[in-house]
């Protein structure tokens, strides 16, 4: 049971670091968008060994036609959000300017879109991923927070309720004294179109002169350090406005999955109830 415990604590931590992710100018903009980026990746590998028996198990008997079609699907799930993540974390690294500079790839849009995109798609995994395990996740969360006589665990409470304030304290704290390091964000030719601004502006005695060279990134946004949206994905770079942003995402994805399984399920019972007629 606490192995349950500490997989759905480790889960929720990566599930709000993943957010925040998706808007590198949360909190210290590009330096912490990375680093924590690496992070989340040996999280990853961590949840993967949480799993580990179940991984082994499931893969022995994924062709046998006995495995349940749930188990099937979600096996095929969860391959396909490794693949998802891996893919975000190695284009994360092929364009990265602060961690690991020196594996970037110059003029490296294509690798910028690639990594938009598959981080778009382990959002929708992992919204898939919750739904399908909602069943699950409010067994264990039932059981963490009553105890067998039905009444409810007022220190477990209390803790969780502690824990997320000082999560919550702490990052509107690093949100407000943080510099953003906007200048990690701006890309060549923005920066050299703001010195040819300053060279551009010319004063002749008597007549002034002022040339004004600066232009507007191609598109409207940032073309060699293109993130979606004018500050990365959710507009807002305020922490909990983009947490809450994502956590509606996912529930806009849970709710349906789950209420379909649930249908799909109660339709299994009432066939197996029905009296066969020969």
């Amino acid at each position: 049971m606490k192995k349950n415990y500490t997989k759905i604590v480790l889960d929720l931590l990566m599930a709000i670091t993943f957010v925040l992710l998706m808007n590198p100018r949360v909190l210290d903009g590009l330096p912490i968008h990375e680093i924590a980026g690496l992070v989340i990746g040996v999280a990853i590998l961590v949840h993967i060994g949480l799993n580990y028996q179940w991984v082994i198990n499931t893969t022995k008997k994924i062709l046998d036609p006995i495995l349940p079609k749930k188990t099937r699907f979600s096996f095929l799930l969860n391959i396909l959000l490794l693949i998802s993540m891996a893919a975000v974390i190695v284009t994360g690294i092929l364009i990265s300017r602060v961690v690991l500079p020196s594996l970037a790839i110059e003029g490296s849009h294509t690798i910028r879109e690639l990594h938009g995109f598959f981080a778009d798609v382990t959002l929708a995994l992992v919204g898939l991923h919750v739904g399908v395990h909602w069943q699950w996740i409010m067994s264990i969360c039932k059981k963490a927070f009553k105890s067998k006589e039905g009444k409810l665990r007022k220190g477990v409470l209390a803790s969780v309720i502690l824990s997320l304030a000082i999560l919550a304290g702490g990052i509107q704290w690093f949100a407000s004294t943080a510099t953003p390091s906007n200048g990690e964000f701006m890309p060549k030719q923005m920066q050299q179109s703001e010195q040819a601004t300053n060279n551009g502006n010319t004063t002749n005695q008597g007549n002034t002169t002022t040339t004004n060279t600066n232009q507007a990134p191609p598109n409207g946004d940032f073309r060699e350090g293109k993130f979606h949206g004018k500050e990365g994905h959710g507009g807002s770079s305020n922490p909990f406005l983009v947490v809450l942003n994502y956590f509606a995402i996912w529930a806009a994805i849970i709710i349906p999955t789950y209420y379909i399984e649930k249908r799909i399920l109660r339709k299994k019972r009432e066939s197996k109830l029905r009296p066969q007629t020969s």
